[in-house]
């Protein structure tokens, strides 16, 4: 039995536009009983509205919440599927570090050009694993020449890339030979992009010819498989 105010107090929260759920959450009354008390309420225009109003935005933060759930699970997920990865390789030994950068090689590295042994790129973590490959092989930092292709709408940030790439790689700004500029169209040219934009590197190495021809055999092999 509830007392005569409780449902008074429903019936003019009805009125003023409260959604029968809410009504039931704060009087604690169960709603088909909210439901019996207000069916012969006639609500107005604006209590229709303020009830609707209310109901899209409980939805939309109801959305949001399920958003931001599904974005946590995808990142716990992808955090997951990155270290299955890391657990089936494990540690790398030489010889695997030496077959990922003859595939590296492969598809990126000089293969026609004038004999050169050379490898061109834009990604800096890929760029910094073909200078530990090339250690393998004997070859030191100071055995390369590095060349810049910048687009030219970030010549004024010619500086700061070259001085990104020979801090990250750990090399001498000696070692770069005059910048090329390429005139390309830019979809979007953001605060962010710019930032992000390290140019092309070419690599190359030094009298590389002898090497150059090893690592040419080693694909022919490995191709022939």
């Amino acid at each position: 039995m509830h007392y005569p105010y409780i449902k008074e107090t429903a019936k003019k929260m009805r009125k003023n536009g409260t959604s029968l759920d809410d009504i039931v959450k704060s009087l604690g009354v169960n709603k088909s009983t909210v439901s019996f008390w207000c069916k012969d309420i006639i609500l107005s225009e604006s209590a229709i509205r303020k009830i609707k109003t209310k109901g899209k935005i409980k939805s939309v933060k109801g959305l949001l919440r399920y958003s931001e759930l599904k974005r946590k699970e995808r990142i716990e997920r992808n955090i997951l599927q990155k270290q299955e990865g890391v657990d089936i390789f494990g540690l790398l030994s030489d010889r695997d570090v030496l077959m990922v950068g003859l595939g590296l090689y492969w598809g990126e590295g000089y293969k026609y050009e004038n004999g050169e042994f050379g490898f061109t790129n834009s990604n800096p973590y890929m760029i910094r694993f073909y200078l530990k490959w090339l250690k393998l092989w004997k070859i030191e930092k100071g055995s390369l020449i590095f060349r810049l292709t910048i687009n030219e709408f970030f010549r004024k940030h010619e500086s700061d890339i070259k001085n990104f790439w020979v801090k990250f790689l750990g090399v001498k700004e000696e070692q770069f030979s005059k910048t090329t500029f390429i005139q390309t169209n830019l979809k979007k040219a953001s605060n962010e992009n710019i930032k992000n934009y390290k140019g092309i590197l070419r690599v190359k190495v030094r009298r590389g010819t002898s090497l150059r021809n090893k690592i040419l055999g080693a694909i022919e092999h490995v191709s022939n498989i």
